[in-house]
C-alpha cells in the first residue's frame, strides 16, 4: 500500500503553488505550474475618471462609485478558478489529503468556491501567505500541525 499522496495548495490573491508531499523525510514537489494572474490595483482596471451622476433631488452632481472593487472581484475570480483546479484534480484521484496555506481573505473566497468532494479530502488550513517561501520552508512550517 502505497503512502497517502499530500497536496498543499499554497495561494495568495495573484499566485497558486501546488505541492505534492509522499514522503516525510523529502522536500515537497510540484504537483502542477504554478497559476498566477496580473491584478493591478482598482485604480488602473476600468475606466479613467468615474462617471457622474446627478443627485435624486436638486442639480448637484457627484462621482459614481462602481458596485465592486475590481482588484477584489479579481482575487474571488482567481480562487475560483483555483478551486475549479482542484476539484479536476480530485475527480482524477491525483491527491488523497489536501492542505490549504493562503491569507484569511484568499483562505475565504478558497472555502466558498470549493466543491464538497475537494473539502472532504481537506486535512488542515493556516491562514498565512507562503508564497515566497521554499518548498522545504513550506514543509518545515507545516511539519509539525499536519504530520507532513
Amino acid at each position: 500500500m502505497r503512502p497517502a499522496l499530500i497536496w498543499i495548495l499554497v495561494a495568495d490573491g495573484q499566485k497558486a503553488r501546488f505541492l505534492a508531499s509522499e514522503k516525510r523525510n523529502e522536500d515537497p514537489v510540484a504537483a502542477l505550474p504554478d497559476m498566477t494572474v496580473l491584478n493591478p490595483p482598482t485604480r488602473e482596471q476600468g475606466t479613467e475618471r468615474p462617471g457622474r451622476v446627478f443627485e435624486s433631488t436638486g442639480a448637484r452632481r457627484s462621482a459614481y462609485e462602481p458596485p465592486t472593487d475590481l482588484h477584489r472581484q479579481a482575487k474571488r475570480d482567481f480562487a475560483r478558478a483555483v478551486a475549479e483546479t482542484l476539484l479536476e484534480k480530485t475527480r482524477e484521484g491525483a491527491f488523497d489529503k489536501l492542505i490549504i496555506v493562503a491569507p484569511p481573505e484568499m483562505l475565504g473566497d478558497l472555502r466558498a468556491a470549493m466543491a464538497p468532494e475537494t473539502k472532504a479530502l481537506l486535512i488542515g488550513e493556516r491562514a498565512k501567505d507562503y508564497t515566497q517561501l521554499t518548498p522545504r520552508e513550506i514543509k518545515e512550517q507545516l511539519s509539525n500541525d499536519f504530520n507532513v
